[in-house]
């Protein structure tokens, strides 16, 4: 659906909070949300973007990509920096990385940090009723399977239909297919060191294999220059939203790579830092 579909008047009821102009000022904390006995000083970290003066203030967690091996959410504080201007509180999320973990121990770790947000994001100015979960890439793959297959976040005594929405950035949804360009499709590289090479591992592993009627709505997003699998796998599972009669809105950001859509945010004019910021502050996300 374009984005001339949202409801733009919607906005009003939002703009003291939401894209009503800059936070002059925006303090960054790191936050443990995770500390058992098997807590990991580094990945069990979140860095939290506040904006000043937004009390009551919706609340953005993003997972970073990585092919579930590699990333650092000190590569994304430009994320986390444009949306706290826009008046959201905006949570950075570490997790652990294979091969220090194999799914499901990233997943559990995305799980983890959205339990802490529940709890304790009131604590500084967030709504624990208006959490957004956004990911790219992988952590498209995070969050998508975070609200379809509900084990994670149930694990955490976590209700997956009290998330306000979910936002995938180029994700993954299908391990089963390709998200590479190349003749092998990435699976070695990529897809096998996590999840292994069983099909039924891989398939129970597939945000688009768990899809079930939901109230929490569905911004997916690809880079229009992205690798031509990827690009499928984000075209396939909004098509498999439509026939499954999920709410989502697909839409295609042009002149981006695969890398780009994320580096670009909060630069001047971007498209995609604009759709994140609408669909946050459009009420029909809830």
């Amino acid at each position: 659906m374009p984005v001339g579909a949202l409801a733009l008047g919607c906005l009003a009821a939002w703009a003291s909070r939401v894209g009503a102009g800059p936070a002059e000022v925006v303090h960054m904390t790191t936050v443990a949300y995770y500390e058992g006995k098997d807590a990991d000083p580094v990945q069990h970290r979140l860095d939290l973007f506040r904006p000043d003066g937004h009390a009551g203030a919706p609340v953005l967690l993003f997972f970073h990509g990585g092919v579930w091996q590699r990333g650092d959410k000190r590569e994304y504080g430009n994320i986390g920096e444009a949306f706290a201007r826009r008046g959201i509180l905006t949570a950075i999320v570490n997790y652990r990385l294979t091969p220090s973990v194999r799914h499901p121990g990233h997943v559990q770790d995305a799980a983890r940090a959205v339990a802490w947000a529940m709890r304790h994001v009131a604590e500084y100015g967030g709504r624990t009723d208006r959490i957004f979960l956004s990911g790219h890439s992988a952590g498209g793959h995070l969050v998508t399977l975070l609200l379809f297959d509900p084990q994670y976040l149930r694990a955490e005594a976590v209700d997956p239909e009290r998330l306000a929405g979910v936002i995938a950035l180029s994700g993954v949804f299908d391990l089963t297919m390709p998200i590479d360009d190349t003749s092998e499709g990435g699976f070695a590289q990529f897809i096998y060191p996590p999840f292994g090479r069983d099909p039924k591992s891989l398939d129970q592993a597939s945000p688009i294999r768990h899809l079930h009627p939901t109230r929490v709505p569905l911004l997916i997003v690809v880079a229009g220059e992205d690798y031509r699998d990827m690009r499928a796998q984000s075209k396939g599972f909004a098509d498999a939203l439509a026939r499954a009669g999920i709410p989502g809105r697909f839409e295609t950001v042009p002149g981006r790579g695969h890398f780009q859509l994320v580096q670009a945010m909060g630069t001047a004019g971007d498209p995609t830092t604009d759709l994140v910021t609408r669909f946050i502050s459009t009420p029909a996300a809830r």
